[in-house]
């Protein structure tokens, strides 16, 4: 990953191609947005060449494990005030639910979800 603090299109376009931002930034948005193509089928693919090269044959572990990721606004979805590993208390998040399979060499994400709280769940909209 960029060492970047935002990961949207802009910086990223910004940071790979600082003398053409526009261009990139309307390329890596059409790649995003337009493309036809699924993320759940490229994640499978992951997870099977992954969990394939992994020795399942010794100790093998299920990590349910969930991740904070802190938001400064209430707007993006599934945000609310809500525990944040992160940093230890309360503030406006989002939170995921990750299912993981481990050995002692190697890991690998099976399932990765956003936690929607109640508010948002309930939301017809």
């Amino acid at each position: 990953m960029l060492p970047l603090e935002r990961k949207s299109v802009e910086p990223l376009a910004a940071h790979v191609d600082p003398l053409r931002t526009r261009a990139r930034h309307q390329a890596l948005h059409h790649f995003v947005a337009k493309s036809d193509w699924s993320d759940a089928a490229v994640l499978e693919r992951v997870r099977q060449y992954v969990s394939s090269h992994m020795d399942l044959k010794g100790e093998v572990y299920w990590i349910v494990d969930d991740t904070g990721f802190r938001k400064k606004g209430k707007h993006s979805v599934g945000v609310t005030r809500q525990y944040c590993g992160e940093i230890g208390k309360q503030d406006n998040c989002q939170v995921a639910v990750s299912v993981s399979l481990a050995t002692p060499a190697a890991s690998v994400p099976m399932a990765f979800g956003l936690y929607l709280p109640e508010a948002w769940a309930a939301d017809a909209a």
